[in-house]
C-alpha cells in the first residue's frame, strides 16, 4: 500500500470494502463511556492538587503548576503519536498495554520523592492515558449505524464527566487523605475499568498494517485531502477556543470584585460543566435520526449568545451562570456532531481522523487561552469576551462551505 491507502480510501465505505462488525455485549458502550471518563480524569487530576505538592514536596506553587503543564503536553503527544496506531493494529491489545503501562506509571507517582519525578511521571501519564482518543473512534466502528452518533455522545458523556469530576473528588480525596492517595485511587480505577472494557470488547480480526513512520506521514496528507476533515478542525476548533478563551479567566472575574468568591467557590462554577453531558444525548439522537450539520450551527451559535451573556455576567452573576451553561452545551453539541460527521466520511481512517482532529483542537485551545490571557490584562473582561465573540463568528462564517460540500457528497452517492 503507499503512504495512505487508507486515507485516499476511507472516504467512503465502499473503498476500503465492506468491515463485518463483530457482536458488541449490551454493557460494552456503558463500559467505554466510564473507562473514558476514569482515564481521561488522569490527565487533570493534578489541577486541585498544586497547594498539595507545594506542602508535601517543599517547593512553591507555581513550582508545582509544572506538573499539570507536563500532563498536558504529554497528554498532546499522546494523540500525535499513539492514536493513530487504531487504525493499523487491534484495539485489544494495544489497550492492554495502554492500562497497563498507565496504572504503573500513576503507582510510580504516588510515590515520587520529589517534583521531578512527579513531573516526569505526569508527562508519561499524559502520553499513555489516551484511552479515550482510541475509544470514541472503536466505539463509532462498532455501533449500529443508526445510532452512531448516540453512541459517540455516550462516550463523550463519560469523558466529560470524567474530566469535571477528577477537579471535584481529586481535591475532596487530597485535602482528605493526601495527594498521593488520589493518584493510588486513579491507578486503581484505570485498572479496574480497563479491564472490564477489555473483557467486553469482541475480538478483531487481523488489520491491515503500515509502518509507523508512514503511518504518522499519513496524518498531513489526510488533512490535505478530506474536505470534511479541514471542516470539522475548523470548526470546533473556533468554538473551543472560544470556550477555552473565557473558561481559563472566567476564574479571575470569580475571585475579584464584584464577586470576590474563594477560589474553592469559584471552582464549584466547573460544575455546571455537566450541563453539556447532560444535552449530549439529543445531539446524538437528532444527528442519527437528520445530520450533524444542524447541531454544528446551532453550538456556534449558541457560543456566539454566550460570548454576550459572559459580558453581562461581569456585573450579574445569573448571566454569569446562563453563559456557563450554554458554552458547555455548545462545546458538547460541536464535538459529537463534528467526530460524528468525520468518522461517516472517513470510515477505514477514524482513528488518524481524530487524531488530526484532537490535536487541531488542542492547538486552537491553547492559542486561544494565551489570546485571552493577554486581552484579559489590557481590556479586562470584556475583552475576553470579545475573543470568545469573534471565534465564534468566525466560525458560523465556516458553516456554509460545509453544507455546499455535504450536499454536493450526499448528491453524489444518490
Amino acid at each position: 500500500m503507499s503512504d495512505l491507502d487508507t486515507a485516499s480510501a476511507a472516504r467512503t465505505p465502499a473503498a476500503t470494502g465492506p468491515r463485518a462488525v463483530p457482536s458488541v455485549r449490551p454493557l460494552l458502550f456503558l463500559a467505554m463511556a466510564i473507562c473514558s471518563g476514569a482515564t481521561v480524569a488522569n490527565v487533570y487530576l493534578a489541577q486541585p492538587l498544586l497547594k498539595l505538592f507545594a506542602e508535601g514536596l517543599g517547593v512553591s506553587s507555581a513550582s508545582a503548576a509544572t506538573v499539570v503543564t507536563c500532563a498536558q503536553f504529554g497528554y498532546a503527544a499522546g494523540i500525535l503519536f499513539l492514536v493513530p496506531l487504531g487504525d493499523v493494529h487491534r484495539r485489544r491489545p494495544l489497550l492492554t498495554a495502554m492500562t497497563a503501562v498507565t496504572t504503573a506509571l500513576l503507582l510510580l507517582g504516588a510515590v515520587a520523592p520529589n517534583l521531578s519525578v512527579l513531573a516526569a511521571a505526569a508527562a508519561l501519564i499524559g502520553g499513555v492515558t489516551v484511552i479515550p482518543q482510541i475509544l470514541v473512534p472503536l466505539a463509532s466502528e462498532l455501533a449500529p449505524p443508526a445510532r452512531r452518533a448516540s453512541v459517540v455522545g455516550n462516550v463523550q458523556i463519560g469523558l466529560m464527566t470524567g474530566i469535571i469530576g477528577s477537579r471535584v473528588i481529586g481535591g475532596l480525596v487530597g485535602e482528605a487523605l493526601g495527594w498521593r492517595a488520589v493518584y493510588v485511587l486513579a491507578a486503581a480505577l484505570t485498572a479496574l475499568t480497563g479491564a472490564i472494557t477489555l473483557l467486553l470488547l469482541p475480538r478483531e480480526g487481523p488489520r491491515q498494517g503500515m509502518p509507523y513512520r508512514r503511518l504518522l506521514a499519513s496524518l498531513p496528507r489526510l488533512l490535505r485531502e478530506e474536505p470534511a476533515l479541514r471542516h470539522a478542525c475548523v470548526l470546533h476548533g473556533t468554538l473551543f477556543g472560544a470556550y477555552s478563551a473565557t473558561w481559563t479567566t472566567l476564574v479571575l472575574v470569580l475571585t475579584q470584585a464584584p464577586y470576590g468568591f474563594s477560589s474553592a467557590t469559584a471552582g464549584l462554577f466547573g460544575l455546571l460543566g455537566l450541563s453539556g453531558a447532560f444535552a449530549a444525548p439529543w445531539a446524538g439522537r437528532f444527528i442519527d435520526r437528520r445530520s450533524p450539520g444542524p447541531v454544528i450551527t446551532a453550538a456556534l451559535a449558541l457560543t456566539l449568545v454566550s460570548a454576550g451573556a459572559y459580558a453581562l455576567g461581569g456585573h450579574t452573576l445569573a448571566f454569569m451562570i446562563v453563559a456557563v451553561l450554554l458554552v458547555n452545551i455548545a462545546v458538547q453539541w460541536s464535538q459529537i456532531a463534528n467526530q460524528a460527521r468525520v468518522f461517516s466520511y472517513l470510515p477505514g481512517a477514524r482513528s488518524r481522523a481524530n487524531t488530526v482532529y484532537m490535536v487541531a483542537v488542542f492547538l486552537s485551545g491553547a492559542i486561544a487561552a494565551a489570546v485571552a490571557s493577554a486581552c484579559y490584562g489590557s481590556f479586562g473582561w470584556t475583552g475576553v469576551c470579545a475573543v470568545q465573540a469573534v471565534l465564534a463568528g468566525c466560525g458560523l462564517l465556516a458553516v456554509p462551505v460545509m453544507r455546499r460540500y455535504d450536499r454536493r457528497r450526499a448528491g453524489a452517492t444518490t
